[in-house]
């Protein structure tokens, strides 16, 4: 008889990052562990213990229980064959699976709703700056030119919806009109694991946490790490973590971070939202030297 999954601490290394991602890929369908074996041929007790992180599974289980979740099979070949040269050169921390690396697309997991972080992680902290009030004004029209390795590169910031502009008085020092910035969708586990987080990054329309269950999050938005935002203001709202505040160690981890500023940001189809600086690499925040949203 199969047993229940037992409690699963994410501690980075190989083994325990590959049992991870089947769960996330596994709870993301909703299947049970049996709709599982009838999908993949394996046993149940054979697809728990895949994702139990003891031991690696093999390839042929792998590939097996990633097919039964519609997942991609070559991505995960690769995360596996990854994982086992970790394992076998003794590496402590695990390789990045390539849906979080940018290279591929997450594996399609089926999900029913909009992704958000889970509790404990990107939370509101009650001492989180309300949002500066401002006065609406008219959309500014702004065009920038920046010089390029390659040559000429053109960027056109338009109409800016939403209120977001750029302050701007007599005695307001020469700000950047905007910066191209890196997402890091990472979460600060124990004192030193610093793990791609199991939902993507997104805009959203207001400075506030969990837009996707809060009706702000700007849809077709959503981002892994490595990805490249441009952003034009900053400004400050609630306050989040890129802190797991429940694991051991936590307040030792170097890559933990807080903070109340958001960025005001560009999407490539010309809509604009906000994103937190706690889901940036460490160069992309503090700023970055841009002038202070208002409206």
């Amino acid at each position: 008889m199969a047993r229940p999954e037992q409690r699963l601490v994410r501690d980075g290394t190989p083994l325990r990052e590959l049992a991870f991602w089947l769960r996330d890929l596994r709870t993301g369908t909703g299947l049970t562990y049996a709709q599982l074996a009838v999908r993949s041929g394996y046993s149940v007790s054979t697809l728990q213990e895949a994702a139990a992180g003891r031991r690696l599974p093999t390839l042929a289980v792998t590939l097996a229980f990633a097919r039964a979740c519609g997942a991609d099979q070559g991505a995960w070949q690769c995360f596996w064959t990854e994982v086992r040269r970790a394992v076998d050169t003794g590496a402590s921390v695990a390789p990045v699976p390539p849906w979080s690396a940018g290279t591929v697309g997450r594996p399609e997991q089926g999900r029913t709703g909009e992704p958000d972080r889970p509790e404990g992680q990107g939370r509101p902290d009650e001492s989180g700056a309300p949002r500066p009030a401002g006065k609406r004004r008219p959309k500014v029209t702004r065009t920038a030119r920046i010089a390029a390795a390659s040559g000429l590169l053109l960027l056109v910031a338009v109409g800016v919806p939403g209120g977001l502009w750029l302050a701007s008085t007599p005695d307001r020092p020469h700000h950047r009109d905007f910066a191209s910035v890196v997402v890091q969708n990472k979460v600060a586990i124990g004192p030193t694991a610093l793990l791609e987080d199991k939902t993507p990054a997104y805009l959203s329309s207001e400075t506030i946490s969990h837009c996707a269950a809060r009706d702000c999050k700007l849809t077709g938005t959503e981002m892994w790490s490595g990805a490249k935002l441009v952003v034009f203001c900053w400004t400050r709202g609630e306050k989040l973590t890129n802190e797991d505040i429940t694991s051991t160690g936590i307040t030792r981890n170097e890559g933990g971070v807080s903070s109340d500023l958001w960025y005001g940001a560009k999407w490539k189809d010309g809509r604009t939202g906000y994103f937190p600086e706690v889901y940036l690499t460490p160069a992309g925040r503090g700023g970055s030297g841009l002038a202070r949203c208002s409206g």
